[in-house]
């Protein structure tokens, strides 16, 4: 294998820090050069989630949500955590009628 395309070692994970929605990670790594470096990483958690693109007729539709990280408000698809017990099509017609007051027909 060509040495500059040689991945990194992985010698060490740590999580360093826990939300509801993701884990914050501390990755030691060595690179084919011997060089040692330690970056953090975003993991996500056990939770799954869903994003629906609603389209009507030739329009898609966005809704506007508060983005807490811009501290503003932005345009996206409807999106959210899927609950315990949920299947992925009924998280995805929940999170249409909670954000865009819509039902989806054709999953």
């Amino acid at each position: 294998m060509d040495k500059q395309l040689q991945k990194p070692r992985i010698l060490k994970v740590e999580t360093v820090a826990r939300s509801r929605l993701f884990n914050v990670e501390s990755v030691d790594l060595e690179f084919s050069n011997g060089v040692r470096r330690v970056y953090e990483r975003m993991r996500p958690s056990e939770r799954e989630a869903v994003m629906i693109v609603p389209v009507i007729g030739d329009d898609l539709l966005l809704i506007r949500e508060y983005a807490v990280g811009t501290e503003s408000y932005e345009l996206g698809f409807p999106k959210g955590l899927i609950d315990p017990g949920e299947g992925v099509l009924e998280a995805a017609n929940r999170e249409l009628m909670e954000r865009g007051r819509l039902w989806g027909r054709a999953l």
